[in-house]
């Protein structure tokens, strides 16, 4: 029961936050809406004020603000389609950015109940490459290269990209002491568990209000930076199409933060997988496919460069069939989590 409650709640939150950004960009370039709408299906509740009736639907998982001349041309001055490229764009984009605003904000929160971890060594293992090579307390790690690509640390989230994008190798770490910088090659070496480190633990900052903003926003870029990486890593084949989650699979992650972990850590849990949630559903729906926001930019941005709008039915045929391929797309998915769950 607790976990079907976390489930609606979070899903409901990030659609309702997602839709008020359509909706306040709608507003503030004179965009007609006619319905803003948590939930798909049959109607539950709905109360209209103004031009707008606003609707609670039965199916939770879904969400949408229905806005004048959005799919089919219209003589009225508040429909989008008559409105300028770049008041389109605002209006679209708006959905996906106020997603990545949730991420900031709930993990303004966990960075407040949270250790904060920094990319300054806080300590160094005994035996281990980071100590033999001289590095000691308070460093402060800015690059590591292996494989012949260099990458800037300005958090240690940089440290876990670097390690989790080139797993099982050996790097030179570049660190600044008193003003000056010092590159040593450090090698992996397994501790007692078998896991390969390179030996220094990070320096625990205090939860000042600077210091947790800067967390939440180094958060905020490595989640978007790792949803980037899986999309990559699924176009290429690294990672398999049945290793993506779709509603089922992050039920069961909820359920296991929620049951398995319980109490105020329980909270945190659920919370740090919503704020991953609220930053994937932005950066999917940004990206350039048909029938997602993105994929609408596109045609705003075509519009743009050609001076005129692209012919609605075609545009709608564009969306309606990368609509149908999404739906299967999760469909797949779907089925794919049911046989994790009971295979």
């Amino acid at each position: 029961m607790l976990t079907a409650v976390w489930t609606i709640l979070i899903f409901c939150t990030i659609i309702f936050i997602h839709e008020l950004g359509h909706f306040i960009a709608a507003k503030s370039v004179g965009v007609t809406v006619h319905e803003f709408s948590i939930g798909m299906g049959p109607k539950l509740f709905s109360r209209t004020k103004g031009e707008t009736a606003y609707s609670v639907r039965l199916l939770p998982l879904g969400g949408f603000v229905r806005l004048e001349g959005e799919d089919d041309d219209s003589e009225s001055d508040g429909a989008l389609c008559n409105k300028k490229p770049w008041q389109k764009f605002v209006v679209l984009f708006a959905g996906g950015f106020m997603n990545f605003v949730l991420g900031f904000l709930v993990f303004i929160f966990l960075a407040a109940n949270t250790y904060l971890t920094s990319n300054i060594i806080g300590a160094v293992t005994d035996g281990f490459s980071m100590q033999e090579q001289g590095f000691a307390e308070g460093d402060k790690i800015v690059a590591m290269e292996a494989n012949g690509k260099s990458h800037r640390i300005s958090s240690y989230n940089d440290i876990m990209l670097f390690n989790l994008t080139n797993p099982g190798a050996d790097a030179d770490i570049t660190v600044v002491r008193n003003g000056g910088k010092i590159t040593k090659h450090v090698s992996l070496k397994a501790d007692e568990s078998g896991r390969k480190i390179y030996g220094f633990s990070p320096k625990i900052l205090p939860n000042t209000p600077l210091n947790v903003i800067k967390a939440a926003y180094d958060n905020s870029v490595y989640m978007t930076k790792m949803v980037g990486i899986s999309l990559w890593w699924l176009i290429t084949g690294k990672v398999p199409v049945t290793e993506v989650s779709g509603p089922v699979g992050i039920v069961s992650e909820i359920n296991t933060a929620v049951s398995e972990t319980g109490g105020f850590e329980g909270l945190l849990r659920a919370l740090s997988l919503a704020g991953l949630i609220s930053i994937n559903l932005g950066v999917m729906n940004l990206l350039p496919l048909p029938a997602l926001d993105g994929g609408r930019i596109v045609f705003v941005i075509a519009e743009k460069i050609l001076g005129h709008r692209v012919s609605p039915g075609k545009e709608g045929l564009v969306h309606f069939i990368g609509f149908a391929i999404l739906m299967a797309f999760m469909l797949f998915i779907t089925f794919s989590d049911i046989r994790k769950l009971f295979g």
